[in-house]
Formats: structure tokens, C-alpha cells, sequence
């Protein structure tokens, strides 16, 4: 994989998904685990916190990257 090859966009969308779902896995997980919530609760939690942390970082992540 030619890493040179990837645009602003490609760059930015995977490292914005690779931050999201870690945080959206991290916090599944403490939530579950942590505070003893309902697994499927802290699963859906988990899945909206990451989907809304990469609607917010992939704009700021592609600002970044075309510079």
C-alpha cells in the first residue's frame, strides 16, 4: 500500500474512523463493564458516540490535511 498515494480525504476519513471507533470500543466497554449498564445500551451508546466523533473530526481532520 503506497501511503504516498492517499489524498487529503483518504487520510483524513481513516484517521477519523480509527479514532471514532476506538473511542466508541473504549467506551462500550467501561460503560458495560465500568458501570454495569445493559450491554446492548452501552453498545448503542458506544455506536453514537463514535459515529458522532467522526461526523465531527473528519471535517476538522480533512481542514487539517489540505494544508
Amino acid at each position: 500500500m503506497d501511503f504516498n498515494a492517499w489524498r487529503p480525504e483518504d487520510t483524513a476519513r481513516r484517521f477519523s474512523i480509527m479514532g471514532a471507533s476506538s473511542l466508541g470500543t473504549f467506551l462500550w466497554i467501561g460503560l458495560w463493564l465500568g458501570s454495569g449498564l445493559n450491554p446492548l445500551l452501552a453498545l448503542l451508546v458506544g455506536i453514537l458516540v463514535g459515529a458522532l466523533t467522526h461526523l465531527i473530526a473528519f471535517p476538522i481532520l480533512r481542514a487539517i490535511f489540505r494544508r
